[in-house]
C-alpha cells in the first residue's frame, strides 16, 4: 500500500493584494501606452507652443500700445526728447527763428553789472639818461 500524503491546505485568496497588483500592472500598461502614443506627445508639444505664442502675443500687444501712444504724442507734436532739448539744453530746430534780446529787455530786470578789473601796471624803473 502506498501511503498517501495528506493534501496541502489551500491558500486562501488575498483580494487586497490582487487588487494592488492589478492596479500596478494597469498603471504600467497605461504609462507605456501613453508614452508610445504620438498623439499624446503632439498634444504636449502643442500646449507648450500655445503658451509660447500667448507670451509673444502679450509682448506684441504691449509694443503696439507703446507705439500707439508714441503716434498719438507725435500727432499732438509732443516729442519728449525734443522738449528736453529745447527747454533744458537750449537747442533749437534748424527751421526755428531765434530772437535774441538784450539782457533785461524782456524781464524788466536790469542786469547786474559785472565789475571788470583793469590789468595791473608793473612798476618800471625811470629811464636812465643815456648821455
Amino acid at each position: 500500500m502506498t501511503v498517501r500524503k495528506p493534501p496541502k491546505p489551500r491558500r486562501e485568496p488575498r483580494p487586497l493584494a490582487a487588487f494592488f497588483i492589478s492596479v500596478a500592472v494597469s498603471a504600467l500598461l497605461l504609462v507605456g501606452l501613453l508614452a508610445t502614443d504620438r498623439r499624446v506627445m503632439e498634444l504636449r508639444r502643442a500646449k507648450v507652443e500655445l503658451k509660447e505664442l500667448d507670451l509673444r502675443i502679450a509682448e506684441a500687444r504691449a509694443e503696439s500700445a507703446r507705439l500707439t501712444a508714441a503716434i498719438k504724442a507725435a500727432n499732438r507734436e509732443e516729442f519728449p526728447a525734443e522738449k528736453v532739448a529745447r527747454e533744458e539744453l537750449n537747442l533749437v530746430h534748424p527751421d526755428d527763428l531765434v530772437l535774441l534780446y538784450p539782457p533785461g529787455s524782456v524781464s524788466g530786470e536790469k542786469p547786474t553789472p559785472v565789475p571788470t578789473r583793469l590789468p595791473r601796471k608793473t612798476a618800471t624803473a625811470p629811464p636812465s639818461p643815456s648821455n
